[in-house]
């Protein structure tokens, strides 16, 4: 005879694919509500996101961005920080690595090596960002939550003000507020006139570096520790506001790389480089459940639906409120996966962890 947490789980296990029956319902429902066909709609998202190399480039260059911020957000979130400022730590990178490739970087460096310093660049200045808020957070007490909401504001307006005058980064030739361009050594080499470039082949090597500190060393163990249970890693000698600066400092950086890249991808630094993708990238590390080597498919899936949720909007005519619509709820039957009903054994076993914790 099954036990009733036994029968608890296994209800718990059928959540979630009602779930997702009960959101292609509703999907299906607003689109007709528009005027829109259903199936019409949802090949046109199909098509968009990976129907020709085109579509695939795009989504490929959105995943690179996004995987880079979500394993920033993982990496944090993993060491109990709530950092929500990849947006900014993103933001920062590429405006470094703008100045530094626009005014400093010389035309006739060999390609590697210019590519190489502006990524170094950009996850320098991410790194430095974010340890901003660390810093607030750790000698002054401010929450990293409001810290680096904060200075995501104050990186938007400084992209804002260096695109806006020709003496800073503006490029002089154009009324628009665009960024000079790059120099071909810091140009990184893309497929076909798709927006597919380069820098996709790095987010692998990324992932697995960052699994493999997370997972199989002793500063990655200190890192998991400080997360799960400060009071006991304190006890148990690990410093823990040390651990929390240098993840901060590392988080910034995965992040700050990923502007540097998405710069180099486009050529030259715009107001609308990838806009709102650090707040995306907290729904990619969520759906890994913050696991490095997942960030990589999650990442791919909020691409896909990003880049086929536009396509569907210009194929479809559907309205672009009603994209973003489906798009968040497509993101919410994702973070869904995890939910277990009251009374089964993996909530309770929550519970008792969090009552551990305080």
């Amino acid at each position: 005879m099954s036990s009733p947490e036994r029968r608890t789980d296994s209800a718990g296990a059928f959540l979630w694919p009602i779930l997702i029956l009960g959101v292609a319902v509703l999907l299906a429902l607003i689109v007709m509500a528009c005027g829109v066909e259903p199936r019409a709609a949802f090949a046109a998202l199909a098509s968009g996101a990976a129907g020709s190399s085109i579509a695939w480039g795009q989504t490929l260059a959105s995943m690179a961005v996004l995987c880079f911020s979500g394993l920033a957000i993982a990496l944090s979130f993993r060491a109990g920080i709530f950092n929500i400022g990849a947006e900014g730590q993103f933001v920062v990178g590429a405006i470094a690595a703008a100045a530094v490739g626009t005014k400093l970087l010389p035309e006739a460096l060999p390609w590697p090596l210019g590519v190489s310093v502006l990524l170094a660049v950009g996850a320098a200045a991410g790194a430095g960002w974010s340890a901003v808020a660390g810093a607030m957070k750790r000698w002054r007490g401010v929450s990293e939550v409001i810290a680096t909401l904060m200075l995501n504001l104050i990186a938007l307006i400084l992209l804002h003000f260096t695109v806006s005058y020709p003496y800073l980064l503006r490029d002089p030739g154009t009324i628009e507020s665009k960024g000079s361009s790059l120099p071909a050594c810091a140009a990184l080499p893309g497929w076909g006139g798709t927006g597919f470039h380069a820098g996709v082949f790095l987010t692998l090597p990324a992932a697995l570096v960052l699994w493999a500190i997370v997972y199989h060393t002793r500063a990655g163990l200190s890192l998991r520790a400080a997360g799960l249970n400060p009071v006991a890693a304190q006890a148990c000698g690990i410093p823990v506001e040390r651990v929390r600066m240098r993840v901060f400092a590392l988080s910034g950086a995965l992040a700050g790389l990923g502007g540097a890249l998405a710069l180099m991808a486009a050529g030259r630094l715009t107001k609308s480089l990838y806009p709102d993708y650090g707040y995306m990238a907290i729904a990619v590390a969520l759906a890994a459940n913050l696991h490095p080597l997942l960030v990589l498919p999650s990442a791919l899936i909020f691409a896909l639906l990003e880049t086929g949720s536009k396509a569907m909007e210009r194929s479809a005519g559907i309205p672009s409120e009603v994209v973003y619509l489906i798009e968040g709820l497509v993101i919410l039957a994702l973070l869904s996966r995890g939910l277990r009903l009251p009374g089964s054994r993996a909530a309770a076993g929550t519970a008792a962890e969090a009552g551990g914790e305080a």
